[in-house]
């Protein structure tokens, strides 16, 4: 198996987005970063994502699902780049 990592880069003009996928090993990370000052503002950094899915990519939206998926649990990211970053994080109980 071949390993293939990905990595974009983005701006929304506030915030600063560095994504990398490891699609065969499930593996996200995500740095978001202050766009004047280059201030870390979040880290995200899954090792088991189930579930990656481009719920908006616009011109003036775009977000992400992540989900992850474990024996008791069910965890979902949902992540907006634009118009500004937000972070909603839940988890499920599946037992």
């Amino acid at each position: 198996m071949r390993l293939i990592i990905l990595f974009y880069r983005f701006s929304n003009g506030e915030e600063d987005f560095i994504v990398k996928l490891s699609p065969s090993y499930g593996e996200v990370k995500i740095q978001i970063t202050q766009h004047i000052s280059n201030r870390l503002l979040s880290i995200i950094d899954l090792k088991r994502v189930s579930k990656f899915e481009i719920t908006a990519d616009k011109q003036e939206r775009a977000s992400v699902l992540l989900t992850v998926i474990n024996e008791d649990y069910q965890q979902s990211f949902e992540i907006d780049f634009k118009p500004y970053f937000k972070q909603i994080f839940k988890e499920h109980l599946t037992k």
